[in-house]
């Protein structure tokens, strides 16, 4: 009875950080209704890449049977221990909506199937890795359309997207310093160098978070000027790399430093073995409350928290607030863990995945 249960991630057929991932990521497209049948792909099949799409019932049928395949592996994601099997009905949700509509294709939607996808393909040998090389291609292919594009290398591209497109005013009071089509130029050659790193630091575990620091100044900045994630594109990425962090099986409370009342919270929502007894006065400043969420974030409960605070930012519009609470988190809690990133995860007597 406790795989029903969606704050347990042990136990399962993958290791906890892909559980926390999936399940984070499910509960995003649930609060933001992203998914195959509300994001643009939504308006049914229309010159699908097989024919035998366009043979399989009525819109009305193939709609229905594809949300019902989306539902049923979010279910499985979040309710039972068949993790890899609700990704696989997840993922294959995603993907139907590409084949079903050629022009209708969202990278976006894509991306965020392929991740379910990777999900359902890996266990504890693999761990993340199979994620990680998923950012790998996703990098490497934007980036040499990038390279393959000469408007990229003239400004044109970042030109257009941001003065023609978007009228991002900021950017053009920027660019009027410099001579026409100076800074466009140089932003767009920056935008090639920046996304050809982010894979190459990718590809040893110990350098992660230096390729997460590179994906934050590229991606971020994007969604501040044009005021867009993307469809779920956006939580896709930040739920992929936070699970390449190695999510700790124990986490220790300092009655100096943290709130022991907050710590007896999540002891009640633990059901891990994860949170160890803090003992101490239940009386805490603000400070020590926040130093108990930073040490603390790894935990299921927080996490949720932070999944429902950021979908109805994105649901509001509030994305400057958003990116800030990006950078916070980033800095206080991933930055530190720049050392640790490199520990190899190998299965434990217990057959989880532990760090090295």
């Amino acid at each position: 009875m406790r795989h029903l249960n969606p704050f347990y991630v042990t136990g399962k057929a993958i290791v906890p950080e892909l559980v926390l991932a999936v399940r984070l990521l499910a509960v995003y497209l649930l609060l933001t209704r992203e998914s195959p049948f509300y994001g643009i792909q939504g308006g049914g099949r229309f010159y699908p890449v097989f024919d035998l799409v366009d043979q399989l019932g009525t819109d009305e049928q193939f709609n229905m049977t594809v949300r019902l395949l989306f539902l049923t592996g979010i279910g499985l994601l979040l309710f039972s221990r068949f993790v890899r099997l609700g990704a696989l009905f997840a993922g294959l949700a995603f993907v139907a909506g590409p084949i079903s509509c050629q022009i209708c294709i969202s990278v976006a939607h894509l991306f965020t199937g392929c991740i379910f996808l990777c999900t359902a393909l890996s266990n504890h040998v693999t761990g993340t890795d199979i994620i990680r090389f998923q950012l790998v291609v996703l990098y490497i292919g934007a980036d040499l359309n990038k390279i393959s594009d000469a408007d990229w290398w003239t400004g044109a591209s970042i030109e257009t997207l941001l003065v023609t497109k978007h009228h991002i005013a900021h950017y053009m009071r920027a660019a009027s310093l410099f001579s026409p089509g100076f800074l466009s130029q140089m932003t767009g050659i920056g935008v090639i160098v920046l996304q050809m790193g982010i894979p190459v630091l990718l590809l040893k575990r110990r350098t992660i978070v230096y390729a997460m620091l590179l994906a934050v100044a590229l991606h971020l900045p994007m969604v501040v000027l044009m005021r867009m994630t993307f469809g779920p594109f956006l939580f896709a990425l930040v739920a992929a790399y936070g699970s390449l962090l190695g999510w700790p099986k124990h986490l220790v409370c300092d009655s100096r430093l943290h709130s022991s009342l907050l710590v007896k919270w999540l002891r009640r929502l633990d059901f891990n073995g994860q949170v160890s007894l803090c003992a101490g006065s239940e009386r805490g400043s603000p400070m020590r409350w926040l130093r108990t969420v930073l040490h603390f974030l790894p935990h299921p409960a927080i996490l949720l928290l932070l999944t429902i605070l950021t979908a109805a930012m994105v649901n509001y519009g509030k994305l400057r607030p958003l990116t800030m609470l990006t950078i916070a988190t980033f800095t206080l809690h991933v930055w530190p863990q720049r050392k640790d990133t490199g520990r190899v995860p190998r299965l434990g007597a217990d057959g989880q995945a532990s760090h090295f």
